[in-house]
């Protein structure tokens, strides 16, 4: 069973996880909810394997943090950084989650301490050296990611992700609870800008009206027609950023791990990210029980690796 039916927000109970377990079937979603995905775990004591939080994020983020955390060998401080360009394509849906997301204040942690952020608060600037084709940077220029400045040798200087928080939580909750790290922050941002500013005076509406699933999902549809025209403008990019800093050594030095993947559409990405998982189902190589991505093995974290790349604009683990 291949689970896709979002929002996940709002939602207590992993029902089709339940009767999937039940009835024997492998099973994997791509639930973004943390209260949710903790429901799910505690159904570990699986005889079939079951992976919850797949997808490209919280999915593959998670392994690119496990990725990290494998070469520092602990990590200290933990920044993850996601961008869509509009809706990415992806419809109504992910327009409802954003706005049902502003009203979970973002989960967080800072000296093992679970944190509680404001919504669509604090605005960062991501910005890396990025090293490319001059027809890859002209596309990720026209998906709205400025400043970009193309030199002779392809190289440019890319703002990957302009974000702001919003809980992601699956991923923040398990590399914090699984691999012990200690200061996680997880941020968001979408283009063009307005979107972001829009977003952050959404969350000054009563919690009540922004948790209503329904209601939500109706002012999304009723919305589509504007964000349609404008996703045709900015385009769908989905990148994201992980930069893990190990703890300081004997002279005080920290090593810092970067990793950045970028796809042309969201939709291709979350389709082969939640695709990759299901053929470690298929092809038997996860053990029973109820498993979050961040606790996958090597072997499988480099599969799924291999088929995600497909495609992708930046690859840069």
């Amino acid at each position: 069973v291949v689970h896709t039916a979002g929002p996940f927000q709002g939602v207590t109970e992993p029902n089709i996880l339940k009767e999937a377990l039940e009835l024997g079937v492998p099973y994997v979603d791509v639930c973004d909810d943390t209260e949710l995905c903790k429901t799910a775990k505690s159904l570990a004591k699986s005889s079939v394997p079951a992976i919850v939080s797949a997808g490209i994020w919280p999915g593959v983020s998670a392994l690119m943090v496990r990725e990290a955390y494998e070469r520092l060998g602990s990590i200290e401080d933990l920044e993850m950084s996601f961008y869509t360009a509009g809706t990415g394509g992806a419809g109504p849906t992910i327009v409802s989650a954003t706005f049902l997301l502003l009203a979970e204040p973002p989960l967080n942690y800072q000296a093992g301490q679970e944190v509680r952020a404001e919504p669509w608060g604090q605005r960062r600037l991501v910005v890396k050296r990025v090293k490319m084709m001059d027809v890859r940077v002209t596309s990720l220029s026209m998906s709205g990611l400025d400043p970009i400045h193309v030199s002779p040798d392809g190289v440019g200087v890319c703002a990957l992700v302009q974000n702001a928080q919003v809980d992601f939580g699956p991923g923040v909750y398990t590399c914090h609870e699984y691999l012990g790290i200690p200061n996680i922050s997880s941020s968001f941002g979408t283009a063009p800008d307005i979107w972001n500013w829009m977003f952050a005076a959404a969350r000054v509406l009563p919690r009540s009206v922004l948790a209503n699933r329904g209601l939500m999902q109706q002012v999304s549809t009723f919305s589509m027609p504007i964000i349609t025209a404008v996703d045709q403008f900015v385009g769908s990019i989905n990148a994201m950023h992980i930069k893990a800093t190990g703890p300081a050594d004997a002279s005080g030095r920290r090593s810092v791990a970067t990793l950045r993947v970028a796809h042309q559409d969201l939709e291709d990405c979350v389709g082969l990210a939640t695709a990759a998982f299901a053929f470690e189902l298929l092809e038997k190589r996860v053990k029973p029980g109820v498993w979050f991505p961040v606790e996958m093995d090597a072997a499988s974290r480099s599969s799924i690796f291999r088929r995600v790349q497909h495609g992708s604009i930046l690859w840069d683990l």
